[in-house]
């Protein structure tokens, strides 16, 4: 396999990057409609924690997979606002005085430093319903609504994100060794990657050999984006990721335990690995590769 940094460089080509916007903005528009209008303190702190921030990488993941397999456009935007929804409620749990202690957030004051502690928490609450609802509502058959259901609530439960969750806070096992973060990150980020890349094939009726492939793409760029995210809390800047860095000064991070660039090498090798995933579409997934060579490209 050709290494990644050898890679032509779309990695900040216009057109890719193009793309990537044109996905967000739609999500963005879908993700308007979604919410409730903002007639409320509660609706207000929804609308402020989930729109106008963010790539929407995990949008991307469900976008493309969908391109797959013809998926119609409204099935597509739908699925990939209700990941936007979890994703926006683990956000705004993740920030809370008892949980990271993080006061910005996408660039922005986070919910709970605008809208109070309380109301960050039910604004969680509510979010995670919405997404169901979301995913109830798709105009398709039942078995792929139910499919889509059982396997978000295994991946953000008690089993999956949630457990997350309680390991980050070394509330269950602690991490010792990069296998101990491997296993955290596969929990709290790699699952959830994961979901959303597969959630096309789902949609689209695919074989399980194409299924498995997409889930073990996202199961990779997920872990590999959570090394990035070490790394730039490690030797970031705030201008640059638009939230607080060294938030993880006093755990065991991949950037304490391998260094800069230990860490980059092997965040490399593993988007190498989710790229080598996509062979079996043999080329039909350009986009995706390009997406891990893009997760490169975030700023150190």
């Amino acid at each position: 396999m050709v290494p990644l940094q050898q890679s032509p460089q779309i990695l900040t080509s216009d057109s890719f990057l193009a793309h990537l916007h044109k996905v967000a903005h739609a999500v963005e528009e879908v993700l308007e409609t979604l919410l409730p209008p903002p007639t409320s303190r509660l609706h207000e702190a929804m609308r402020y924690s989930v729109l106008g921030g963010g790539k929407r990488l995990r949008s991307f993941l469900v976008w493309e997979s969908c391109q797959l397999f013809n998926v119609p456009l409204q099935e597509t935007l739908h699925t990939a606002a209700a990941i936007e929804f979890i994703q926006a409620y683990s956000l705004v749990h993740d920030d809370l005085p008892s949980m990271d202690n993080a006061n910005f957030r996408r660039g922005k004051p986070s919910c709970h430093k605008t809208f109070g502690e309380a109301t960050a928490i039910l604004v969680g609450d509510a979010l995670i319903p919405l997404a169901f609802q979301t995913l109830v509502s798709l105009n398709t058959s039942a078995d792929i609504r139910l499919t889509l259901i059982e396997n978000l609530s295994r991946t953000i439960g008690s089993d999956g994100l949630v457990a997350g969750q309680m390991r980050d806070l070394g509330q269950e096992k602690s991490c010792h060794t990069e296998q101990d973060l491997r296993d955290l990150q596969r929990l709290k980020t790699g699952l959830f990657f994961a979901f959303a890349s597969e959630s096309g094939a789902i949609l689209g009726k695919a074989s399980s050999q194409e299924r498995d492939a997409l889930r073990e793409y996202g199961f990779l760029f997920g872990q590999a984006f959570q090394m990035i995210d070490d790394l730039l809390d490690g030797c970031g800047s705030q201008e640059a990721i638009g939230k607080p860095i060294h938030q993880d000064a006093s755990k065991l991070t991949f950037f304490s335990l391998l260094g800069p660039d230990l860490l980059y090498k092997k965040t490399e090798a593993t988007l190498e690995e989710a790229i080598a995933a996509l062979s079996l579409f043999q080329g039909r997934a350009s986009l995706l590769k390009d997406a891990a060579l893009y997760a490169l490209t975030r700023k150190r």
